[in-house]
């Protein structure tokens, strides 16, 4: 079965190269009308699948790292400004307390169900 099959691709393949050499030699300019006619919409496919998929954070890790990203970048400008000046222990511990905000947890999308075991109860023997 396998064998028969690589035989019908391998038939299928040497025809296909038959008939383009055919074509060149009989028709060269609409040979190459057509091989450019495919690249110009290889190429438009091509640049529209890029245009579309174009790094979207769509994913749940890709909108994670960017925010986990942002937070970096916010939390090493405010070492770089408060490196830059001298702040007295009262400056600090306020910024440090801004910093630190409260925020309010999202619930949990997950779910999550207690399952009662038994393992004060003994097992029923008799039912083996």
């Amino acid at each position: 079965m396998n064998r028969s099959f690589s035989y019908i691709v391998y038939g299928i393949i040497a025809l296909g190269a038959i008939g383009l050499i055919s074509r060149m030699f009989t028709d060269p300019v609409g040979f190459f009308r057509n091989l450019l006619i495919i690249a110009i919409t290889a190429g438009i496919v091509y640049v529209l699948y890029k245009r579309l998929t174009k790094d979207k954070p769509n994913k749940k890790e890709q909108r994670s790292f960017s925010k986990a990203a942002k937070q970096s970048v916010q939390r090493q400008k405010g070492r770089e400004s408060a490196s830059k000046g001298k702040h007295d222990n009262v400056a600090s511990f306020s910024l440090a307390k801004t910093s630190r905000k409260i925020r309010n947890r999202k619930k949990s999308e997950a779910q999550l169900t207690v399952i009662e075991g038994k393992k004060g109860k003994k097992k029923n023997r008799a039912l083996f």
